[in-house]
């Protein structure tokens, strides 16, 4: 049989593998769960001529296969966007990533000596290993500047003690706490010198990002695949995949339909994969389904009229009076996003579990919610023409464990037995990736089915990623 791929799930992993593979003539078959769209969680959903994300999702990457790939599908359809972000914290707003000044400026003095020298402090102990995000954020940042600012909004985002946590989720995730990096920021803002910073300073200044959201970018990736020949199945959801010497069989909910092909591309959650693999793993990986764990979140996004608006694209909540811990400003990502200059839209994320008493209030409830923390935040907020749409989103995020790594470890040893299984993207690696590396895994996939090896391992991706965000 000749090469015939099938992918299962079409966010940005997938989509991304079926296209560079239709580009090289070969047959791919996509399959989505979800009845109507494509994009996973980087769809922009639509409702009464506004648009917003889940989420947000910035177009920068350090991979110029990737950014070729978005411009060569958006072409003169991406804009430029400033990018603007803070901390909201005890009724005051900071500046992120964060400036010395700044902090200095909103800050108590002496709560900011103490600071410094708890950060000086954990320096004798930067050595040791760290085993938790407590452990982690503590030596990289100190034990005060843990407990007032992370302390908090972590455990608001992950619904449990960073003690619980793994390390590796920082390690991944946060770039090191640089005293010397600040103090040099502020001088140049008293004494200006050199040029050091400057393109830092660019990068961060600003983003590429579709007029009308990234759903754009892959709903136009669908229709490219399509022309090149490739096969996108909505409402399909896997119910099994098994190898035997014909190659790979996938089969769906959909009564007795199946489909064959030599290899398969793999981006949905691997509890489900794990369950659903035939012959069954039988490594201890198979005992710990259950500890593969999700966090989840629901967005309330308001709609109203009204020009005026916040600067930021975001803000991060870290204040303890709200439950919320992100909005979003729809039109500061694209003024597309909202139907004109007279309306503006919000979004505020909760984080939660599916299922819990946070996740199955009403959509009437939580929109009560949203309203009353965003009054009480006092960001510009009227109720003319007000509306709202709420989304709730499963298994948004993979949860870092203890035990994390050892899993992760025991499922790469156990793919070995099963050649011609790939995976890629967030959820199907259970792996904090952005768009950006989610995509990186999947070309790397689609390079290893056709060099018929695993010359790359997609693994690697985002392992030694430098964040430009401090």
């Amino acid at each position: 049989m000749e090469k015939k791929v099938l992918i299962i799930g079409a966010g940005p992993a997938g989509l991304a593998a079926a296209y560079k593979l239709c580009l090289k003539g070969i047959e791919v078959h996509l399959f989505e769960s979800h009845p109507t769209s494509v994009g996973g969680l980087s769809k922009t959903i639509e409702y009464k001529g506004f648009s917003f994300d889940i989420g947000g999702h910035r177009f920068y990457s350090k991979s110029e296969e990737v950014k070729e790939f978005w411009h060569e599908i958006m072409g003169d359809q991406f804009l430029k966007r400033k990018r603007l972000s803070r901390i909201y914290f005890e009724k005051k707003f900071f500046n992120y990533p964060l400036e010395l000044s700044d902090v200095l400026l909103k800050i108590n003095p002496l709560r900011s000596i103490s600071f410094l020298l708890s950060y000086l402090k954990a320096t004798c102990t930067s050595h040791l290993e760290a085993h938790s995000l407590e452990d982690w954020l503590t030596q990289h940042f100190g034990k005060e500047l843990y407990k007032t600012f992370f302390k908090g909004y972590s455990e608001k985002v992950w619904g449990r003690s960073c003690r619980e946590i793994s390390a590796d989720w920082a390690a991944q995730r946060i770039n090191d706490f640089n005293v010397k990096e600040l103090i040099l920021q502020l001088m140049k803002k008293i004494i200006p010198f050199g040029r050091s910073g400057d393109q830092v300073k660019t990068l961060l200044a600003s983003f590429d990002y579709p007029e009308k959201g990234p759903g754009m970018l892959w709903d136009k990736v669908a229709q490219e695949v399509t022309k090149m020949g490739g096969k996108i199945h909505l409402g399909h959801r896997v119910e099994g995949l098994s190898k035997d010497e014909k190659g790979w069989e996938v089969r769906f909910t959909q009564g007795n339909q199946s489909v064959l092909g030599t290899h398969v591309i793999s981006t949905f959650p691997i509890r489900e994969l794990i369950t659903q693999m035939q012959p069954p793993i039988t490594s201890p990986l198979k005992d710990q389904i259950d500890d593969i764990q999700y966090r989840d979140f629901i967005t309330v996004v308001l709609m109203f009229k009204q020009r005026e608006s916040f600067p930021d694209n975001w803000i991060y909540i870290h204040d303890k009076s709200v439950k919320v811990a992100r909005i979003q400003n729809y039109k500061n990502w694209s003024p597309k996003m909202v139907p004109s200059v007279e309306y503006t839209s919000y979004g505020l994320e909760y984080f939660c579990q599916e299922g819990d008493e946070f996740w199955n209030q009403t959509d009437e409830e939580l929109f009560e919610l949203a309203k009353r923390e965003i009054k009480k935040i006092k960001l510009p907020f009227n109720e003319e023409e007000l509306d709202f749409k709420v989304l709730k989103i499963p298994k948004a995020y993979p949860v870092y464990d203890h035990r994390h790594r050892e899993r992760l470890e025991i499922l790469k040893k156990d793919l070995l037995l099963y050649p011609g299984l790939h995976l890629a993207g967030r959820n199907g690696m259970h792996r904090y990736n952005n768009q950006d590396h989610s995509i990186k895994t999947a070309f790397l996939c689609v390079d290893n089915i056709m060099a018929n090896e695993s010359i790359y391992d997609p693994w690697n991706v985002n392992q030694d990623a430098i964040y430009l965000e401090k």
